[in-house]
């Protein structure tokens, strides 16, 4: 069984809430998916998240 690949981006409440996200897809067989959890509040985090996907979408 393959689970989602999970990258978060933002605020702490963004990091939590993505470590929830991985426990409840653990035992998913989604082995190509990919899930970006993103906060827009900064502007950094929105350019790390658009390099994220970018590269992403290349592989």
């Amino acid at each position: 069984m393959n689970a989602p690949e999970f990258h978060s981006f933002g605020c702490r409440l963004n990091a939590a809430e993505t470590r929830i996200m991985q426990s409840q897809a653990r035992e998913s067989d989604s082995g190509n998916t990919i899930v970006f959890n993103t906060c827009a509040v900064t502007s950094e985090a929105v350019r790390q998240a658009r390099q994220a996907i970018r590269k992403a979408h290349r592989a």
